[in-house]
Order: C-alpha cells, then sequence, then structure tokens
C-alpha cells in the first residue's frame, strides 16, 4: 500500500509499531537523548514517550465520513514551539490520528532528541509503506523564518507564550491557533512558603516550564494571569489570606488551581485534536 489510509484501525497499527520500535530502539535514541541532557539538561524518557501514545490511543477517533456528515483534517499543519520533545512527539501522533500532515518547526534547543523521534516515526511509517513524507520538519535559527513560507501550510499550530505569539500573528496570512504552554504563573504574598517555592523551581526546571510570580496588586496579578494565561492550565497562589485565596479560586481561569501546594503530577501535555478537525454537513437533495 503505498498511500496511508486514515482508518482508525490503520491509525491505531501505526501507533502500536512506534511504540514497539521506541522500546526496540531505546539504546540508539538514548544517545541522542544523551546529546541534549549534556547541552541543555533536558531529560528525554522513553517510559514518558510511550505514556503519550497510550493517551492519544484513548481519545476519541474524530474523522468520520458518511452521506450527512465529514469530519477531517485540516490538512499540513505547522508546529511552532519551544523545542519541548515531548510536545513534539504529542503534536505529531495527534496529527496522525486526525488525518492531517505534521510539519514540524525545529530550533536548536533538543534538535538531536527532536530529529531522532521524527525519523523513528518516519521509519515506522515505512514498515507499512506508508508515505512518510506525512511527517516533514524544517529547521529554524529563530521562529519567524516560518513567516517565510507559511503559504506551504494550511494552519500554523503556536504552542507557549501568548504575548509573543499575538505579536507573531501581527505577520501570519494564514488560519493560525493559540494554545498557552510551559509557563506557571504563582501569587505569593507570604515570606513562609520558601520551601514550596524552591519545590516548584525544581518542578518547573525538571518539565521545562518558565514561573512567573506575583507579590503586589491583587487585581493586577489576576488581570495579568487571565490576559497571558490559558483555560487548562495550573495557576498557584500562596497566601494566608482566605479571602483573598477564595477570590483567585473565583476570578483565575485555570482547570487547576493550587493554594499553599506545589503541583506534583508529571506535566505532559494533551494536545486538544478538536482543533485538528474541520466540520462539513451534507445537505443532499431527495
Amino acid at each position: 500500500m503505498n498511500n496511508y489510509f486514515f482508518k482508525k484501525e490503520n491509525v491505531v497499527e501505526l501507533l502500536n509499531q512506534i511504540q514497539k520500535d521506541l522500546k526496540e530502539k531505546t539504546k540508539i535514541l538514548q544517545k541522542a537523548f544523551d546529546i541534549d541532557l549534556e547541552k541543555w539538561e533536558t531529560k528525554v524518557e522513553i517510559e514518558k514517550l510511550i505514556q503519550i501514545i497510550e493517551n492519544v490511543k484513548k481519545q476519541e477517533y474524530l474523522p468520520k465520513f458518511s452521506k450527512q456528515e465529514i469530519v477531517d483534517g485540516i490538512g499540513r499543519i505547522a508546529l511552532v514551539n519551544f523545542s519541548n520533545t515531548y510536545i513534539m512527539f504529542n503534536f505529531i501522533l495527534s496529527c496522525i490520528y486526525t488525518n492531517n500532515k505534521a510539519n514540524i518547526i525545529l530550533e536548536n534547543k533538543n534538535l538531536a532528541s527532536n530529529k531522532a523521534l521524527i525519523e523513528l516515526i518516519k521509519k515506522s511509517f515505512e514498515t507499512f509503506n506508508y508515505d512518510s513524507n506525512i511527517i516533514q520538519y524544517k529547521e529554524v535559527t529563530k521562529k519567524d523564518e516560518i513567516l517565510l513560507n507559511q503559504e506551504e501550510y494550511d494552519l500554523i499550530y503556536y504552542l507557549g507564550n501568548k504575548e509573543e505569539y499575538l505579536e507573531f500573528s501581527k505577520r501570519i496570512h494564514i488560519d493560525s491557533k493559540f494554545e498557552n504552554f510551559g509557563e506557571l504563573y504563582i501569587y505569593v504574598d507570604n515570606n513562609d512558603f520558601k520551601n514550596e517555592l524552591i519545590n516548584i523551581d525544581k518542578f518547573a526546571y525538571k518539565n521545562e516550564i518558565k514561573v512567573y510570580y506575583f507579590n503586589t496588586d491583587f487585581e493586577k496579578t489576576v488581570n495579568s494571569i487571565n490576559r497571558y494565561n490559558n483555560i487548562n492550565k495550573i495557576s498557584i497562589i500562596f497566601t494566608k489570606d482566605i479571602e483573598k485565596a477564595y477570590e483567585f479560586v473565583k476570578k483565575i481561569k485555570a482547570e487547576k488551581i493550587y493554594i499553599n501546594e506545589e503541583p506534583r503530577e508529571e506535566f505532559i501535555y494533551s494536545i486538544n485534536q478538536n482543533n485538528l478537525v474541520f466540520n462539513k454537513k451534507i445537505m443532499l437533495k431527495k
């Protein structure tokens, strides 16, 4: 079979093959991971990559084709982020799962790990004689380079800082979507939480997350977090003022809000696959 038909059974078969190849080629991948560990101090774990595959397989399979409705992938989607390997891997699998073509914009950070994983996925495609060109990547020195050839894509998917995206989007002439990732917003008004803040810094370092601390005007803090943060992300408050904690919970837009507590779970990002498909209703005269 020269072309890859995105039926669910084919997709699951391919994801299983990627998972198998991850396990069988761990030593080869580890060499690339070690390069980035030494250069960037970022650690990539095979177990987390396998967890991402399992999470994708559990999601609803969105593409459908019937006489009344078509749900299909958008086309070729370019991912712009800050080179997080887990995000890139998750994004590629989500594109496969939604009948899209993935184009990864690679910067210098974690380049060895990201390229090694892309090549592994392409080899998994070739196991079934599927077209591996569905997955492509482009190395750039800065994000702005993608703007020179943006007409090559049907959508630019930007993951990162909202303020940076708003500036970047002024020069985008095609469709784009944004999701905030890689940032943690924390309000703290008491010095008794030093140990918790140290633990958060360790957590952020491990998960490649930037931390923004606020300790001034409470209302300005809430407005700033809601402006640059996104729903479904983590926000934290450290305070001994019960009323202030209540107001924080009430006003902050976040899926998870921690009060006087640091996050402990693994920070595995999940792509919203509904952003990767479009819906067509078909009206047929009888």
